[in-house]
């Protein structure tokens, strides 16, 4: 049995970083999809997590102008970041 793997990348889009974090694992279902950024939200035993990661990555993420999306289906998961590209102070 093969493991996942997980694939990034990184571009400049229209004044945005765009990071996206992607793997070929099985899907996130359907029914937890939606609620995956929610705080204590988990599909994990009670003594394999908290439920807190993606609520506290989603939350740094907005406080930065920025937002996290997630995507799932048969190919996998993808995790999608967008924040603002700050200006390059060489150019000011």
């Amino acid at each position: 049995e093969r493991g996942s793997v997980v694939r990034s990348a990184v571009r400049a889009e229209d004044g945005w970083v765009v990071v996206e974090l992607s793997n070929d694992g099985p899907p996130i279902a359907p029914e937890a999809l939606g609620r995956v950024f929610e705080p204590f939200f988990t599909t994990k035993p009670a003594e394999e997590g908290t439920g807190l990661g993606l609520a506290i990555c989603r939350r740094i993420v907005r406080e930065h102008g920025g937002d996290v999306e997630v995507a799932s289906g048969a190919e996998g998961t993808t995790f999608t970041i967008r924040l603002p590209a700050a200006a390059d102070p060489a150019r000011s």
